[in-house]
């Protein structure tokens, strides 16, 4: 069964499906496009496309004794609430696909034999239309200390050299999407003017890192920051390279990373879509009595 979850933006998750409460009708797999097109004599020429808001309408069906039900609704009412009353936005998860959100509408029904349930018909806003699976690879710093490994070649005589792992950091990756993609990148500690090649593609920043001490690039909101070891975080945006945009979104396909193996960094990938991917999921379909 695909796990539908709501997490709150405080941290707080809310099962959505589970013995007491479950989606019981709803469908998180429907989208629109809006053509921008200039007329011609014969038809249009498209331009470009944009996307409104997204909005949802999902049952929830939740069952058990009355003060059972009315506990549980009392919660989830209040991490909606909370969520509204902050600006904060949470999080509908469907499988590994999530989307940011207000559930700001609601209204309850009783039903089924001995009015044992209470239907729970709630409507959810999602202002940046687009779900999300996340992929995340981790690049490790790599020693500058000759290596004696079976997987390279040492030989027994006294050559000035020895066939170990180069230093410099080399690696494929391979992004299984339809598209570029925003990301988000966080760089450690210790290196100096870090910088990070993907398809001969440059990302830098002309700064110094101490042990302890990481810098994080967000594509999406535009930021680059330093967190020093002593928990403080500094805005470092004019630090970045500036001939090349550290904010260029990643490709897809078949990757080339390269840097020169003296820090370590983790690259998150945001992988959008308009719904979640059909081979993860299922129609929520309506329940019988």
């Amino acid at each position: 069964m695909i796990e539908i979850k709501y997490v709150c933006s405080n941290g707080e998750e809310y099962n959505l499906i589970g013995d007491k409460m479950k989606p019981t009708s709803g469908y998180f797999h429907s989208y629109e496009w809006n053509p921008n097109t200039t007329e011609r004599k014969m038809g249009v020429t498209v331009n470009s496309f944009t996307k409104d808001p997204a909005v949802y309408e999902i049952t929830l069906t939740v069952r058990g004794r009355v003060e059972e039900r009315k506990e549980i609704l009392d919660k989830i009412t209040d991490a909606f609430e909370r969520d509204v009353a902050n600006l904060s936005p949470g999080r509908i998860y469907y499988g590994e696909y999530y989307i940011d959100c207000y559930i700001y509408k609601s209204s309850n029904e009783v039903s089924g034999e001995n009015n044992s349930r209470t239907d729970c018909k709630v409507e959810i806003y999602c202002p940046y239309p687009f779900w999300c699976a996340e992929e995340k690879r981790s690049f490790f710093p790599i020693s500058t200390e000759p290596k004696i490994s079976s997987d390279y070649l040492d030989y027994p005589y006294d050559y000035s050299y020895d066939y170990t792992r180069e230093k410099n950091g080399v690696q494929d990756w391979m992004i299984d999407h339809f598209q570029s993609s925003n990301f988000e990148l966080i760089i450690y500690g210790p290196c100096t003017d870090p910088k990070i090649t993907i398809n001969n593609y440059p990302y830098q920043i002309f700064d110094t890192l101490s042990a302890g001490e990481y810098i994080t690039v967000n594509s999406c909101t535009k930021t680059v920051t330093k967190n020093l070891g002593n928990g403080t975080m500094q805005n470092i945006f004019e630090k970045r390279a500036k001939d090349k945009s550290i904010f260029e979104p990643i490709p897809s396909g078949s990757l080339a990373v390269n840097w020169n193996g003296e820090f370590g960094f983790d690259f998150t990938v945001f992988k959008e879509r308009s719904v979640p991917k059909w081979s993860q999921s299922t129609r929520i379909q309506k329940e019988k009595n």
